[in-house]
């Protein structure tokens, strides 16, 4: 019966910001809508707002006999914060709307606590919602969940991001596509952390000791991993974002320079470490390869976050060596 009288229910958010995130510490406000099609007494009109990790996927094993489905979950909630937007008068127990449009501003301040961003992948999200709710004596509770954009911020511009980083890799290829001969490869970055939009770039010297041609390759990879709550079970779910060649490094070529870029797309999502259900890591790899034979490659891990703040001083980092 609630839901043939309420119509048309939506909640439009006022954001501090051009973007239309949020951030932690800032107000979520707005203005909730509802049109009435008849009279209705309510009890109050409440607004939650929650955010929360939930992560969700399912495994089979078998038998001779049965076959059966494992469900693997996780949940966090974040924060949880309720305010009463409409009650009756003191003294009275109900209020009576009336029917027609009905319009009421909403605001809660955000926690300062430190959440992670919005995401959504195959298996689990990271969620922020105003959940709006429509309370009536002897009813059970009707409730509207209305999503927003959170967006954590991500310094990388601490020292420790701005660390030039180099790897390197070799061996002695042995397979029956290729002669024996030495591969290796020696690849420098400028620093560990990217914004989404900038452009990593990638300087490597390659030796190819084979009878061979190879192909140079850097891709840009993004790994997300779900765990149960306690981390007894995890579900991993692997992206290419970006990848690039260069070019085709021929038969017994030694110290070979190359440049490679990656543009990191501006819709990245940030760097997710410190969560307990839900974790987000970036990696860059360069490798060589020809035909069905193992590539060689080397690994850098990155960090993508979303602001740098403007240095006070000129700061010179020293080198540092990528452990793959």
């Amino acid at each position: 019966m609630l839901g043939e009288t309420f119509k048309n229910f939506s909640v439009h958010f006022v954001t501090p910001n051009p973007t239309g995130v949020f951030h932690r510490g800032e107000m979520v406000s707005g203005e909730m809508r509802f049109e009435l099609s008849d009279e209705v007494k309510i009890q109050k009109i409440t607004m939650t707002v929650k955010g929360k990790v939930k992560v969700h996927w399912t495994t089979e094993s078998r038998s001779e006999e049965h076959r059966r489905t494992h469900y693997h979950t996780g949940k966090v909630v974040l924060f949880e914060m309720e305010r009463v937007v409409l009650q009756p008068h003191v003294g009275a127990d109900e209020l009576v709307l009336q029917p027609g449009l009905h319009v009421y501003p909403f605001c809660c301040p955000l926690p300062q606590g430190d959440f992670p961003s919005t995401f959504e992948g195959f298996y689990g999200k990271i969620s922020y919602a105003v959940i709006t709710g429509i309370h009536r004596a002897w009813h059970m509770e009707k409730t509207f969940t209305s999503e927003f954009k959170f967006e954590r911020w991500v310094n990388i511009g601490i020292p420790e991001l701005l660390l030039p980083l180099s790897a390197s890799n070799r061996k002695n290829l042995v397979c029956f596509c290729c002669v024996s001969g030495e591969v290796s490869i020696d690849a420098h970055m400028d620093r560990k952390g990217y914004i989404p939009g900038e452009t990593i770039k990638i300087t490597a010297e390659f030796t190819n000791g084979t009878s061979r041609s190879f192909e140079p390759k850097a891709e840009l990879n993004q790994t997300v991993t779900y765990y149960t709550n306690g981390r007894g079970h995890h579900k991993r779910e692997y992206r290419t974002l970006y990848s690039t060649r260069g070019q085709t490094l021929g038969p017994h070529t030694s110290d070979a320079r190359h440049d490679l870029t990656l543009t990191i797309p501006s819709d990245a999502d940030m760097t997710l470490e410190d969560c307990d259900i839900l974790t987000i890591e970036y990696k860059v790899q360069v490798s060589l390869k020809v035909g069905v034979c193992p590539a060689l490659k080397v690994l850098f891990p990155i960090v993508i976050g979303n602001y740098r703040p403007p240095p006070l001083e000129v700061f010179q980092p020293p080198s540092y060596n990528a452990v793959f």
